[in-house]
């Protein structure tokens, strides 16, 4: 199992520097929700058919550490406080964890890349890191095993069934309300 510890707002910004999108800075507070929430979402996705788990930390001006809604099992969220920044919290989890546990530091802060370097860690960049995510959707994407989505019930009814529905329909709009009955 590997745990990866990100830092939320470096991998944004690479992921919307890669996108030729503005940076996350010049969005709105429901903006930068919505943005956060694809994170995780992404993350989610990544980390989805495997053992693996994350814990991804955002900087906040909030007073007190708060964990955040995560959107599976095996992906948790915090947001910093005054006193405790995402680099910070990273720093921490990264000592508390079993020295048995593969760990991936994902954060473009070279200062907290110096403070992880133990033997069972493993620091990615977050540009690196999002090109990993984008190798991952891509994979995804054109997987034989990938599941087609269907937007129409139509398309997901035996032709036979669907022919019987349509008889139906017809014959129902043919019929006067309350004689069918």
């Amino acid at each position: 199992m590997t745990v990866y510890l990100i830092d939320g707002y470096n991998l944004m910004h690479e992921l919307r520097r890669a996108g030729g999108r503005a940076m996350a800075s010049d969005l709105g507070p429901g903006e930068l929700e919505d943005e956060r929430r694809h994170l995780v979402d992404r993350i989610a996705s990544f980390m989805g058919g495997s053992s693996d788990r994350a814990i991804i930390a955002f900087d906040s001006s909030n007073a007190a550490l708060q964990q955040g809604q995560s959107a599976t099992a095996n992906v948790e969220v915090f947001f910093g406080s005054l006193e405790r920044s995402a680099d910070a919290i990273i720093e921490r989890t990264t000592y508390r964890l079993n020295a048995a546990e593969n760990v991936v530091v994902v954060t473009s802060d070279y200062g907290l890349q110096k403070t992880t370097f133990l033997p069972n860690v493993t620091r990615r960049s977050s540009r690196q890191f999002a090109s990993d995510l984008q190798e991952h959707t891509r994979e995804v994407a054109i997987s034989e095993k990938c599941t087609r989505m269907v937007h129409r019930v139509e398309d997901r009814i035996p032709r036979e069934g669907l022919e019987g529905l349509k008889e139906l329909r017809r014959r129902l709009e043919r019929e006067p309300e309350g004689e069918g009955s």
